[in-house]
C-alpha cells in the first residue's frame, strides 16, 4: 500500500488544469463501459465542467487561479462514473468495486461522491449502500453531496451511517443553503455536517480567473479534501475520527448538523485560500 494518501474523485468528467498538476494525478480510470478502462489526464474526450470544479476544490494548488484547496499536495485519482449530468447506478457500483481492489494500491484514504444514486424501486435493492460499508471497514473515507432529491430528502451514499453526509451553507445569507432535509436516517442525523455551498469562487476552467458557481456537491468536494489533510496527517484516522474532528471545530446551530466552515479548518491546522 502506498505511505502516501491519495483521493478518488469520482464525477462525470474533468479538464486538465493549471491548478491541478499532472504530477499529482497517479491513475485515471473510466467505469462508464462494461469495463474499467484507463483514460489520460487531459483527454478532451473526459471533458465536463463539473468534476474540474470538484477535482479543484478538493485539491487544487491554486497555481493558477490564486484559489487554494484544503489538500493542495494530495494525491489524486479520477474516475469517470457519467456522461453530462448522468450519473447510472452501475457506474458507481463499477467505482467503489474498483476501488475496493486497487485502493490500497494508490493510497486512497478518499473517496469524494459528489452526487447521489438513484432511488430504489420497489422490488429492487441498490449494492452502493453494501460498497459504501466495505469501503468504510477498509478504512476509506466516502464524503458523500446529500442534496440531489427534488423531493428533499437526504440520498445515498450521503444517508449511510458508513459515510460522511454533506448538506450546503449559504455564504451569503448565513443560513443553510436549499438542499436535503435534516433527519434521522438509520439512527443517525443527516446530513452529518454543512459546509459552504452558495455562492462560491471557483476557478476558471482556464484557470486564468475566477468565477462564481454552487452547489452541495461542492460543499462535499471541501470536506472530501479537508478529510485527505487530515488523514495525511494522522494515518490512524478513520471516517469517525474525521467526523469528530470536523464536528469538534464546527459551529453549532440549533436544528441543524454542525456547520463547518473556513475557520473551522484553520483550528484544523488546514489553511484554505479562498475569496468567498
Amino acid at each position: 500500500m502506498s505511505s502516501h494518501p491519495a483521493i478518488a474523485v469520482l464525477d462525470v468528467g474533468f479538464v486538465k488544469h493549471p491548478d491541478l498538476p499532472a504530477r499529482r494525478v497517479i491513475a485515471c480510470r473510466d467505469v462508464t463501459g462494461r469495463r474499467v478502462v484507463p483514460f489520460r489526464y487531459g483527454d478532451p474526450r473526459s471533458f465536463a465542467e463539473h468534476g474540474t470544479r470538484t477535482m479543484l476544490l478538493a485539491a487544487g494548488d491554486g497555481h493558477g487561479s490564486g484559489l487554494v484547496s484544503p489538500s493542495p499536495r494530495g494525491r489524486v485519482v479520477l474516475v469517470k462514473v457519467g456522461q453530462g449530468h448522468r450519473v447510472p447506478r452501475q457506474a458507481i457500483v463499477r467505482a467503489f468495486r474498483w476501488v475496493l481492489a486497487r485502493g490500497a494500491a494508490y493510497g486512497i484514504r478518499v473517496v469524494l461522491c459528489p452526487f447521489g444514486d438513484d432511488p430504489e424501486r420497489r422490488g429492487e435493492r441498490s449494492e452502493i449502500p453494501s460498497l459504501v460499508r466495505a469501503l468504510d471497514e477498509r478504512r476509506i473515507v466516502v464524503v458523500a453531496a446529500a442534496g440531489w432529491d427534488p423531493e428533499g430528502a437526504c440520498v445515498s451514499p450521503a444517508s449511510s451511517p458508513h459515510a460522511i453526509g454533506v448538506g450546503g451553507w449559504d455564504v451569503e445569507a448565513k443560513r443553510p443553503a436549499r438542499g436535503p432535509r435534516v433527519g434521522v436516517v438509520g439512527g443517525v442525523l443527516k446530513p452529518d455536517l454543512l459546509a459552504p455551498a452558495v455562492p462560491l469562487v471557483v476557478p476558471s476552467m482556464d484557470g486564468r480567473h475566477q468565477e462564481k458557481a454552487g452547489g452541495t456537491s461542492f460543499a462535499a468536494s471541501l470536506v472530501a479534501g479537508a478529510a485527505l489533510a487530515l488523514v495525511s496527517k494522522d494515518p490512524r484516522l478513520d471516517r469517525e475520527g474525521v467526523l469528530v474532528l470536523f464536528t469538534g471545530a464546527a459551529r453549532r446551530i440549533p436544528g441543524q448538523p454542525p456547520a463547518l466552515d473556513l475557520r473551522a479548518l484553520f483550528r484544523l491546522g488546514i489553511p484554505v485560500r479562498r475569496a468567498d
